[in-house]
């Protein structure tokens, strides 16, 4: 009779101490919940959905780019103009056109808000107004040209000069892209529209000659008169620093 009082004893003891058995007590620091919080949402951002041979696959995002600085167009602004038709019209009304010199494209914008493109085969050539500047921009259109990375079917030139001989600038950018990867990168995070214009000299006989704004150049491309010209550099003490000593020397040419 003990023996079965004190096994009924020592089973109620342990159901008693069975239910008086405290669950875990939670977490209650605010700031430990938020670190977990924060490290489940980068592991959730990070993780591969798709799990190859057991192990799940990490994705990295790379937020060092900075996007594209700088513009395709001659001048990004709209600005007034006028076009000259291939029937000969100057046209006197004036126009809000701008020249994008990477497609070549010149547009007019319409009263209407938007924009079109100018058709090559409906002008021969554009001059672009900055009235801030005072300072006008005439094109013409050129075919087939023979520029750095091969022909380019219609384009328009800018003029610098023009008389017997005239200096055209193909005002041309191209992209640049971004290089920040790597060791041994430049560190530029953004990709950005560059200059790589070129020079020509259109003679009398309306041929072009590639040319750079350098002494070496000038005189090769004006070699009919070359002794006349360098003498004429050494006088004026031309630098070519700019495309305006280039200028200077198609005058001097001409006037021989």
């Amino acid at each position: 009779m003990k023996k079965t009082l004190l096994i009924l004893t020592l089973i109620s003891n342990i159901a008693l101490g069975q239910e008086k058995k405290e669950e875990p007590k939670k977490n209650t620091d605010p700031k430990e919940d938020l670190s977990i919080q924060s490290a489940m949402i980068y592991n959730s951002l990070n993780r591969n959905e798709e799990i190859a041979g057991g192990s799940a696959a990490v994705r990295t995002y790379d937020l060092r780019y900075e996007g594209m600085q700088g513009t395709p167009y001659f001048i990004d602004e709209w600005l007034t103009g006028k076009l000259v038709f291939t029937n000969g019209d100057a046209g006197k009304k004036s126009h809000l056109i701008k020249y994008n010199t990477q497609t070549k494209e010149l547009l007019m914008k319409r009263p209407q808000g938007d924009s079109i493109v100018v058709f090559p085969n409906q002008i021969t050539a554009f001059t672009i107004n900055d009235d801030s500047k005072n300072v006008s921009y005439p094109f013409v259109k050129v075919e087939n040209l023979k520029a750095d990375g091969g022909t380019v079917p219609v384009c328009f030139l800018m003029v610098l000069y023009k008389n017997k001989t005239s200096l055209l600038k193909y005002v041309s950018k191209s992209i640049l892209k971004a290089n920040y990867q790597g060791g041994y990168s430049a560190d530029r995070r953004y990709d950005s529209y560059v200059d790589n214009s070129q020079y020509f000299i259109r003679k009398a006989d309306n041929s072009l000659v590639k040319v750079k704004v350098k002494k070496s150049s000038v005189l090769d491309a004006l070699e009919d008169k070359k002794a006349e010209i360098e003498a004429y550099i050494k006088k004026e003490n031309l630098s070519f620093k700019n495309d305006i000593d280039v200028a200077k020397v198609l005058a001097y040419y001409d006037s021989l």
